[in-house]
């Protein structure tokens, strides 16, 4: 496109010239300007006038293509610089909080259309999270109905949620659903839990809270984002916890 811009401005150039020269040879055609009704004294200075507007005209429709040829490379420059600065941003996403439960009663409804979910389940013996969301709570249902319509679902537990998850694996046997668990034996103190959610059209968020700690409680405050870096981050470390449990059987 550029050049047929550039093209088009030579071309306007080399028109106007030569209507210009074949201007300035109008006054031996006398029959024309017998047939115009122009006196021969005149003849002369209209066919100059005549090579002049060519020959200016010529020239303004080939400043015109140029300055539209430069306004096109100004505005794919901007867009350039634009798409440049864009890459180098973090993409963020919706950033939300919620409580503990708040956020257990959304990730309910939440799993129900998911593909792949990458969970923690770290918690001491006494926690309330074992008993408000553990069998038969409204999450634990919503999960188990996931898995059988073909939820992958793999988590990282401390060991005083191990029957859950053999309860789990073993009602969800012959379904499409996977469902992972590994048992991390080292129970690090205080432990931020946190689960990553992929659906089916590849978008991802990360849900991060519920602190397992002597001081923070469940209903502490969790955040959901999809902002590509952080989801990223908690995708990898829920990778190396994986491969450092003990899988559940």
């Amino acid at each position: 496109m550029d050049g047929k811009r550039s093209r088009r401005g030579v071309v306007s150039v080399a028109v106007g010239v030569v209507l210009s020269v074949v201007s300035m040879a109008l006054p031996s055609f006398d029959s024309l300007w017998d047939a115009l009704g122009v006196a021969r004294d005149l003849r002369a200075g209209q066919s100059t006038g005549l090579a002049i507007m060519f020959l200016c005209l010529g020239f303004l429709v080939a400043l015109y293509f140029q300055q539209q040829e430069f306004k096109a490379e100004v505005e794919r420059t901007l867009r350039a610089e634009a798409t440049r600065l864009a890459a180098g941003l973090p993409t963020f996403g919706v950033i939300r909080r919620q409580t503990g439960d708040e956020a257990m009663t959304t990730l309910a409804a939440v799993v129900a259309t998911a593909r792949m979910v990458a969970n923690t389940r770290i918690s001491s013996a006494n926690s309330e999270v074992a008993t408000r969301h553990g069998v038969s709570s409204p999450w634990d249902l919503a999960l188990r109905e996931a898995l059988t319509r073909g939820l992958t679902y793999r988590e990282v537990i401390s060991p005083n949620h191990a029957d859950l998850a053999r309860d789990r694996k073993a009602e969800i046997a012959g379904s499409p659903g996977v469902y992972e668990a590994v048992v991390v034996r080292h129970h690090p103190s205080p432990f931020l839990n946190f689960i990553v959610i992929e659906q089916h059209d590849g978008t991802k968020e990360v849900w991060f809270g519920w602190l397992a700690s002597r001081t923070s409680g469940f209903d502490g405050p969790v955040i959901r984002t999809g902002e590509t870096h952080l989801v990223t981050l908690f995708e990898r470390w829920h990778t190396e916890l994986l491969g450092s449990g003990t899988p559940v059987r």
